[in-house]
């Protein structure tokens, strides 16, 4: 465990600046605070929870005077990214989880403002208690992650708004040397278009603070989504020939084109699905490290699960609708089975009798309980109603059984491990991924887990993961070397990761030397000395300290 090494004297000024209760520096509690779910960690020196912007710009001024890093985090519920730990230790680590309110909800232009400690679940009970008409779209991880914070590291939903960082305009910024920084090109404090003119006057610099270090975000404006008049959801299992793969993923594209699918699926693998719906069958290894074609067939089998599988939300009015689901039974229904759920108002007899129907039918074509009880919290993602249903999977090979509540996989010591590469979305690009995918996989003896990410019409994220042993060393070797090996793969194939973890950060940028020294110079002109978040996604760290702890 690393003891704290921040002066007492920076500590109380931290104490006498946001108050007691909001600065930690027990070295067991910074030990729990500072635990990831990836085989590397710090711990700092301090935790410091500020309560507003001023006491965020308090502690970035004293951090200043005495030369000491801060590193910012939302809620840290990054879970598989590195959570609140920073890339290197000793430093502040600045939590904005205390900073929860919500400032304005304009309903006829579709925005809230929000600062970064409000998360979806928040987000979703203030807009229901307020009768509002507006959706916000949310992460699939956990209800508890922060909305600002995801959309800064460009997280990803489900939603016709799936694109976070895309539903971002007009933020307010402390900067390194305290300042507060009011993006939209406006008027300080007088400018009626920030929350809903993306672009401003001059360049554009919302930008500049999404996966950066050049200042901490306090305030955003976050676009929403009108509540549509009808919504329906539907359900594919893929159960051709995998020869067929291929087709089924260009007229997936088209019909993202044509505008046929609003909503942005996440096409699971049967490993991916069977994480949620079931525990890890050890039984079933007969020696080996991960499970062999037959072993995944009898597992399968024992849920009902194909091949492959996803969720498409439907929206718009009564013809859209019908539209869409005309065009997904034509394109999709070639290649598989595919059902529609939620036909009718939630209060109506259509509806109640379809919600007692879908579960009846899934049982009658060998789907287990578990797999059925996954489909409500899949669709209510696609209804901008938060879940830690799905958070809840990566429990399923590190524990007995998976909790009901209070997930935090980073606590509880849960091992895993993501990295999502975006590939062009066509079937050669998609399937030259997979089988490079399936050759590191095996090469390091874990399971094949993989989602395609509907990022749009032109591009996938190949979100791809490792779950290990988070505290067998043997283990957290493995998956680090898997890590490396797909990350390397991936980017010689000229496919780069959409989001990258702490443990490779501070090169995150080395492929590209005349952006890594741009963004550099930038980061010298605004933050001289180097405070805020060295070393994230690729910006200068300061010389080099103690090795991770872990």
């Amino acid at each position: 465990m690393v003891t704290n090494s921040l002066s007492e004297s920076l500590v109380q000024l931290l104490k006498d600046a946001i108050g007691h209760e909001n600065v930690v520096v027990e070295p067991e509690q910074l030990d729990v605070m500072s635990r990831t779910c990836i085989p590397y960690r710090q711990v700092p020196g301090a935790v410091v929870f500020p309560t507003d912007a001023t006491q965020v710009q308090a502690v970035v001024r004293l951090a200043r005077e005495h030369d000491v890093p801060v590193w910012p985090v939302s809620t840290g519920k990054n879970w598989g990214y590195g959570e609140a730990t920073a890339c290197y230790a000793n430093g502040i680590t600045l939590i904005l989880n205390r900073m929860t309110r919500i400032s304005q909800v304009d309903e006829e232009l579709g925005y809230v403002v929000v600062e970064p400690g409000v998360t979806y679940k928040q987000l979703n009970d203030y807009l229901k208690q307020h009768g509002s008409g507006l959706w916000a779209d949310v992460a699939g991880s956990t209800q508890y992650a922060s909305v600002i914070g995801n959309a800064l590291d460009k997280g990803r939903g489900l939603t016709p708004y799936a694109d976070h960082f895309g539903t971002i305009c007009g933020m307010d910024v402390v900067l390194a040397d305290g300042e507060l920084l009011q993006t939209g090109g406006g008027p300080t404090d007088n400018n009626q278009c920030r929350h809903v003119y993306k672009w401003g006057l001059g360049p554009y610099l919302d930008g500049m603070f999404a996966q950066s270090n050049l200042g901490i975000v306090v305030k955003a404006g976050v676009w929403l989504m009108p509540a549509p008049d009808r919504f329906d959801w539907a359900a594919f299992e893929f159960t051709k020939d995998v020869d067929r793969f291929p087709e089924f993923i260009d007229d997936m594209r088209r019909l993202v084109f044509r505008g046929a699918l609003r909503s942005r699926p996440h096409i699971a693998n049967d490993f991916a699905m069977m994480c949620i719906v079931s525990q890890y069958p050890y039984e079933l290894l007969a020696g080996r490290r991960c499970l062999d074609e037959a072993a995944m067939a009898k597992w399968r089998k024992q849920h009902g699960v194909a091949r492959w599988t996803c969720g498409c939300g439907v929206y718009g009015s009564p013809e859209e609708v019908r539209f869409q689901k005309r065009a997904l039974r034509r394109a999709l229904g070639r290649y598989g089975m595919i059902q529609f759920v939620g036909v009718a108002a939630e209060d109506s007899l259509l509806g109640r009798v379809a919600r007692w129907v879908a579960p009846f039918v899934n049982k009658l074509m060998g789907k287990s309980d578990s797999f059925i009880d996954a489909m409500v919290p899949a669709i209510n993602l696609y209804k901008g109603i938060p879940t830690d249903f799905f958070a809840r999977q990566v429990y399923f090979k590190s524990h007995q059984e998976k909790p009901e509540q209070d997930i935090d996989p980073a606590r509880d010591q849960c091992g895993f491990l993501w990295i999502g590469p975006v590939l062009p979305f066509t079937s050669g690009h998609i399937m030259d991924g997979l089988a490079l995918a399936k050759r590191i996989f095996a090469r390091h003896e874990f399971d094949m887990f993989v989602e395609l990410i509907v990022e749009g019409p032109r591009s996938i994220i190949m979100l791809l993961g490792v779950f290990y042993e988070r505290n067998d060393q043997a283990d957290a070797a493995r998956a680090t070397a898997w890590y490396q090996e797909t990350r390397q793969g991936f980017l010689d194939k000229g496919y780069p990761p959409y989001r990258t973890t702490t443990m490779s950060m501070p090169n995150s940028t080395a492929t590209n030397p005349v952006f890594r020294d741009f963004m550099a110079a930038v980061k010298k002109a605004v933050d001289p000395q180097n405070i805020i978040a060295p070393g994230r996604y690729g910006m200068p760290m300061r010389p080099r300290g103690p090795e991770a702890s872990d």
